[in-house]
C-alpha cells in the first residue's frame, strides 16, 4: 500500500496538494513529556538539576514539589538560569524564581524570556539535621517556531495525500497539539479528527522508537475510519490495534521491522501503573503485556488475520489502489477479493453523490452528462486524477 511507502517517520518536535480538503492543525506551542523524579537532600547540601527544555525564549516552566517527609516539608528551591547557577555556586549573591523555605506542596511557573540553559536548585544548607525527601515534577512548553509547522504540516500533508489515494472517506482534520498527557486519540464516533499529543512525540523521541509512531498513528486511523465507514467496534482499542497490525503488515521487509520494533514501546510500559489507572480512570486499552501478546498472535497467523481485515477494508479502497495491489501483491494481499471488486462497476461511495436535478424536456446529450458526473466526482475528491483521467478517455471513446 503506497501510505506504507509515504508514512510518517517523525522525530518529535525537531520537528499541498489541492485534492484533500484536511486541515492539518499545528498548535503554536509544544509541550514535552512530564518529568518525575525523587531527591533526598541531606541538611547543609544543596542539589543543582539541569531542567531538560526547548532552551528556547518564552519557554513556559512548572515545576510542582511534594515532600514525603512527615514533619519538617521545607525546602528552598529556585529556578534559575545559567549565570545564576555559576553565582550560587560560588556562594555569592544570585536571582531566580522561586521560594526560599517554602513548605512543600508547592509549584514554581515562570515563563523564560531568554533563550539557553536552565536549572533547579534545591537548597537544603540552612538545616541541621533533615534530610529532605522530595517528589519534583517538570512540565515544559515552548513556542513552535514557523519553519517548524510548516515542516510538519507537509510531512502530514504528504501521509493524507496517499490515504485519498488508498481509501474512500470522508476528510477528517489531524491536530497536533499538546494535551498535558503522553497520548493520542480520534474521534471516532463524530467527525474522525486525530489529535496527536505533542508530549507523545517527545516520549516517542526518547525512547528512539520510530514503529511506535507508525503503530500509534495506525492505531487511530483505525478508530477514524472505522467510524467514517460505520463499521463496528470504532471504539475499541484491541480492534483499532488489530487495524494498525494490518496495515504495517501491508508493507515491505523495513514496514515489518517497524512493526517488530513497536512491541519495544509497549515492553517498556509499566504494567502495574497501567493496571492500576485502569482500575481508577477505566482505561479501555489492554494492558501492554496482553497488547502485545495479542499482536504477536496476530502476527503469526498473518494468513488468517489478513484474510479477515481485508474483506473489511478492500470495499472502501479505491480501483487505483486495488489495481496497484493486483499488480503487486504481497504477503498479506487477498488478490482473489481485489479483483471481484475492480471488476465492478465503482468502489466508490455514491451515497454521497447527489442525484441530479431533473431537466426539462430539452434533449441532454448522454456523453456530456456522463463528464460532467465525472468531473463532479474530482472536484469532490471521490475519484483520483488518474481515474478521472482513464474514465474520460474511456468515455470519449464512445463518440
Amino acid at each position: 500500500m503506497k501510505i506504507l511507502r509515504h508514512a510518517v517517520i517523525f522525530i518529535a518536535i525537531a520537528l499541498i496538494s489541492p485534492i484533500a480538503h484536511a486541515k492539518i492543525i499545528i498548535a503554536p506551542t509544544a509541550a514535552m513529556e512530564e518529568t518525575k523524579m525523587h531527591y533526598n537532600v541531606p541538611p547543609q547540601k544543596y542539589i543543582i538539576i539541569p531542567l531538560q527544555g526547548s532552551n528556547k525564549a518564552n519557554s513556559t516552566y512548572t515545576i510542582t514539589i511534594t515532600a514525603d517527609n512527615k514533619v519538617y516539608k521545607d525546602i528552598t528551591a529556585y529556578l534559575v538560569d545559567e549565570s545564576n547557577k555559576d553565582l550560587f555556586s560560588r556562594g555569592m549573591q544570585y536571582q531566580g524564581i522561586g521560594y526560599r523555605k517554602a513548605t512543600a506542596p508547592f509549584s514554581i511557573k515562570q515563563t523564560v524570556q531568554f533563550s539557553g540553559s536552565y536549572y533547579l536548585i534545591l537548597d537544603n544548607t540552612y538545616a541541621n539535621f533533615m534530610t529532605k525527601k522530595l517528589n519534583v515534577s517538570i512540565k515544559v512548553e515552548f513556542p513552535v517556531d514557523e519553519a517548524q509547522v510548516e515542516k510538519m504540516k507537509t510531512s502530514f500533508d504528504q501521509m493524507y495525500q496517499s490515504l485519498k489515494e488508498e481509501f474512500i472517506f470522508k476528510d477528517f482534520d489531524i491536530h497536533i497539539e499538546p494535551c498535558g498527557q503522553v497520548n493520542a486519540f480520534s474521534e471516532s464516533f463524530g467527525n474522525g479528527d486525530i489529535h496527536i499529543c505533542t508530549e507523545l512525540l517527545d516520549n516517542i523521541t526518547k525512547a528512539k522508537n520510530l514503529g511506535a509512531f507508525h503503530f500509534i498513528f495506525f492505531h487511530e486511523l483505525g478508530h477514524t475510519l472505522l467510524g467514517l465507514w460505520s463499521l463496528p467496534g470504532n471504539n475499541n482499542e484491541d480492534i483499532a490495534d488489530e487495524f494498525a497490525t494490518f496495515m504495517m503488515l501491508q508493507g515491505d521487509a523495513s514496514q515489518g521491522v517497524l512493526l517488530s520494533n513497536s512491541l519495544d514501546f509497549w515492553r517498556n510500559r509499566d504494567s502495574a501503573a497501567e493496571a492500576s489507572n485502569m482500575l481508577l480512570n477505566g482505561d479501555r486499552h489492554s494492558l501492554s503485556v496482553q497488547r502485545i501478546r495479542n499482536i504477536e498472535e496476530n502476527i503469526s497467523n498473518s494468513s488468517t488475520f489478513c484474510k479477515h481485515w481485508t474483506q473489511l477494508i478492500y470495499p472502501h479502497m479505491t480501483t487505483m489502489a486495488l489495481n496497484d495491489l493486483i499488480r503487486s501483491p504481497n504477503g498479506c494481499s487477498n488478490l482473489k477479493l481485489a479483483q471481484t471488486l475492480v471488476s465492478k462497476p465503482s468502489t466508490v461511495d455514491t451515497s454521497t453523490i447527489k442525484a441530479p436535478k431533473a431537466v426539462s424536456s430539452q434533449k441532454v446529450n448522454p456523453i456530456e452528462e456522463r463528464l460532467s458526473r465525472l468531473k463532479k466526482l474530482l472536484d469532490k475528491g471521490l475519484i483520483t486524477q488518474k481515474e478521472y483521467a482513464s474514465k474520460k478517455s474511456s468515455i470519449l471513446e464512445q463518440l
